[in-house]
């Protein structure tokens, strides 16, 4: 008995109707309008959550401001120089002298040798400048480069520094001939 009247309102708390009173406060033509509940009960917009977002499990790839892709002007055939212009036959990448100093960079991805790059997520992106991480696994070994490409318009060449600890890096490619 005792949990009961613990638990029964005394006559000062008795529950009183105001609504009456609310709508005389909001006026004649006041609508009340539900608070909208997202899918996962929280209140929001209603909304769900954008389509095509990794999930929770998807750490392969994570959220960028900026497009996951190289700029117009860097894309192309590079091969590594010391400043001078470069040949058509320097930029054979399959020619003995030339393995590992040809670097082809597409709209999302690029390929150096026998390894390459697909972007991870994109930290800063300007016409002819691009820093990113990059998957870059190889053979099963899975690995991650931060890399800065670039194109100096008047030099007419294209820099590529490495940020990783151990690699750190800065190599000087001119843009292959047609």
């Amino acid at each position: 008995m005792l949990a009961t009247s613990a638990c029964s309102p005394t006559p000062d708390e008795q529950e009183v109707d105001t609504s009456a009173a609310d709508a005389s406060l909001q006026g004649p033509d006041a609508v009340q309008t539900p608070i909208p509940v997202e899918p996962d009960g929280g209140i929001g917009d209603g909304a769900g959550p954008p389509k095509g977002l990794p999930s929770d499990g998807d750490a392969q790839q994570e959220p960028s401001a900026f497009a996951q892709t190289f700029p117009t002007a860097i894309r192309g055939k590079w091969r590594e120089t010391d400043g001078a212009a470069v040949t058509k036959a320097q930029c054979d990448g399959y020619q003995q002298d030339n393995m590992g100093k040809v670097l082809t960079i597409g709209e999302d991805g690029y390929s150096f040798f026998e390894t390459g790059g697909k972007f991870i997520s994109v930290s800063d992106r300007a016409p002819g400048h691009i820093r990113a991480l990059f998957d870059t696994t190889y053979a099963d070994e899975p690995t991650r480069d931060e890399l800065e490409f670039r194109v100096d318009p008047v030099a007419k060449t294209l820099t590529v520094r490495n940020f990783d600890t151990g690699e750190r890096s800065t190599t000087t490619y001119r843009r292959c001939p047609d």
